[in-house]
């Protein structure tokens, strides 16, 4: 039951990451180039490198975290197990995603001032 258990973790784990990280992308494009409009490029590099940086920083993470996943017995232990990691990974990516927003800020801020 644990090899289930790590394999549904892992497979909805990564199908979350990388669609909130495909959103974040394409909508931070219209967020971080509002604030280079005049170095496109720059801004389309921020922005993919923050997409790397999350996806692999969000999929080492849930993978780093199967080694304390407990001895899954039954469906229910399963279920409220990916439950609890899913909620640890979601606060994880609103936490990075928070950074990242305050970062581009920050990077805007200190341009704007040379």
């Amino acid at each position: 039951m644990n090899q289930i258990t790590y394999i549904a973790y892992i497979l909805i784990s990564i199908l979350i990451v990388i669609y909130v990280g495909n959103v974040c992308y394409k909508n931070g494009k219209v967020y971080i180039l509002s604030y280079f409009p005049n170095d496109i490029n720059f801004g389309n590099g921020i922005n993919k490198l923050l997409r790397i940086a999350y996806y692999l920083l969000n999929i080492g993470l849930a993978i780093w975290t199967l080694n304390s996943i407990k001895n899954i017995k039954n469906i229910v232990t399963a279920i409220l197990e990916i439950s609890q990691r899913l909620s640890f990974i979601l606060l994880i990516i609103a936490t990075l995603h928070f950074i990242n927003i305050y970062t581009v800020y920050i990077i805007h801020k200190h341009l704007k001032n040379q």
